[in-house]
C-alpha cells in the first residue's frame, strides 16, 4: 500500500539510478525543497506540471508519484490540524495523477479533499472525470463522482454516474442501492445520512471513515438546528421577541429539552434573525473564512503595495467572489496589524461571542 512506503525509498532509488547527480541532471523536487528549508507550498513551485515531471523522470514516474503522494498526505494533515485552508490541493493531485494516471486512490482521495475541504467542487469533479478517462474500468471513480453530485442535490447527474459504476460492478449491492436512491431523487438529510453510513460501514480507508463520521455529526446538527429554529419561531409568535438561547425554549415549555450538540459545544440563536447554528461549526467556518481572507489580503498587498480600503476591494480585484458573513459576523481589516479579524455586531470581536474551539480538528 502506498501510504506505508517510506519516503526515503524513492529518493534512494533516484539516487542509485543517477537521477539526483550531475549539475544539469533531474533533481527530485521534494529533495531540493527540503535542502533549502522551504514549506510544501513553496515546494510546489518545483512541480509546475506533472507531464513535465513525467518526461524528466525517465521511466521512474511511479516512484516520484509515490514521493509526492506521501507529501500530499503530509500537506493535508498539516492543514487539517491548523488553518483548514487547502488552496494547493487541486494542483497537488493534478500533478500526482499526471505522473501516475493509473493511481485510482489518488483521484478518489484528491477529489474528496478538494470538494469537501477546499470547497472547490468544480476542480474536484474534474479530478474524478480525469480519473474516469484514464481508468475506464474503475467503478469506484464514477461511483465517487455520483456520490458528490448526489450530496449537492444534482440527482440526474448522480444517477448517470451511479449507473455507470453499476454497469462496471453489477454484483456490488451498495452501488445498486445508491443508484436507486438517485433515481428516486429522494434527497434530503435521510438519504444523505444513509449514504454516509454506507460509506462508514464499508470503507477500509481511515480518511474516508473520518469524513463519514464528521458528516454524520453534521447531519445530526442540521436536524437539531432545524428543530430549534422552528421552536424559536413559535417562541417569537408567543412572546414577540426571539429567545436568548435554546434553554429559554425549555423554560417556555416549547421544547422538552435542548438536544446535545454532537461536537461537544452548544447551539446558539441569532438575536435578530433567529438563525440557529452549532457553535463549533460556526467557529470552524469563521476560522476558515479568516484564513482565506488573510491569504487574499496578502495577495492584494503584494500586488498593489498597500492594503485594500475594505474587503470589497478584494471582490473588485477578483480575489474573492463575495465577502462572507456567517451568522451576521463581519470581517474587517486591522490596518495596524495588516490582518483580517471577525467582528460581531457592536464592534465586538467574534471570539467574544462564539465559544472557543475546544475540540481539536479531526
Amino acid at each position: 500500500m502506498r501510504l506505508s512506503r517510506r519516503s526515503e525509498l524513492p529518493l534512494a532509488i533516484l539516487a542509485a539510478t543517477g537521477l539526483l547527480v550531475g549539475e544539469n541532471a533531474f533533481v527530485a523536487p521534494a529533495a531540493a525543497a527540503r535542502r533549502t528549508g522551504t514549506t510544501f507550498e513553496q515546494e510546489l513551485a518545483f512541480y509546475p506540471s506533472g507531464r513535465m515531471l513525467r518526461q524528466a523522470a525517465c521511466g521512474f514516474q511511479s516512484v516520484l508519484a509515490d514521493l509526492l503522494w506521501l507529501r500530499a498526505i503530509q500537506y493535508y494533515g498539516e492543514h487539517r490540524k491548523t488553518d483548514l485552508v487547502f488552496e494547493k490541493a487541486a494542483h497537488v493531485f493534478r500533478v500526482l495523477t499526471d505522473l501516475d494516471p493509473g493511481f485510482v486512490e489518488a483521484y478518489r482521495f484528491g477529489a474528496l479533499v478538494v470538494v469537501e475541504d477546499a470547497r472547490d467542487p468544480a476542480s474536484g469533479f474534474e479530478i474524478l472525470r480525469k480519473g474516469i478517462r484514464e481508468n475506464p474500468g474503475s467503478w469506484e471513480l464514477p461511483f465517487d463522482l455520483g456520490f458528490h453530485h448526489f450530496q449537492r442535490g444534482e440527482y440526474g447527474r448522480a444517477a448517470s454516474y451511479f449507473r455507470r459504476a453499476y454497469s462496471l460492478h453489477p454484483e456490488n449491492e451498495q452501488v445498486a442501492r445508491f443508484a436507486a436512491h438517485a433515481e428516486k431523487r429522494r434527497g434530503g438529510l435521510d438519504s444523505s445520512e444513509e449514504m454516509w453510513k454506507e460509506i462508514l460501514q464499508t470503507t477500509e480507508n481511515e480518511r474516508y471513515r473520518e469524513a463519514a463520521e464528521f458528516a454524520l455529526l453534521g447531519i445530526q446538527a442540521a436536524r437539531d438546528t432545524t428543530a430549534i429554529a422552528r421552536a424559536a419561531r413559535a417562541y417569537r409568535d408567543r412572546f414577540v421577541v426571539l429567545p436568548s438561547d435554546p434553554d429559554a425554549l425549555v423554560r417556555a415549555g416549547i421544547l422538552a429539552s435542548v438536544p446535545a450538540e454532537p461536537y461537544g459545544e452548544r447551539y446558539v440563536i441569532h438575536p435578530l434573525t433567529g438563525e440557529v447554528r452549532s457553535s463549533y461549526l460556526l467557529a470552524r467556518e469563521i476560522r476558515r473564512d479568516q484564513h482565506v481572507l488573510q491569504i487574499r489580503l496578502d495577495a492584494f498587498r503584494s500586488e498593489h503595495g498597500r492594503l485594500p480600503a475594505n474587503l470589497g476591494e478584494l471582490v473588485d480585484a477578483g480575489l474573492i467572489e463575495a465577502v462572507p458573513s456567517p451568522w451576521g459576523v463581519r470581517y474587517e481589516i486591522d490596518e495596524t496589524a495588516g490582518t483580517v479579524r471577525p467582528m460581531m455586531g457592536g464592534g465586538r470581536s467574534a471570539g467574544q461571542s462564539t465559544p472557543s474551539e475546544r475540540r481539536s480538528e479531526s
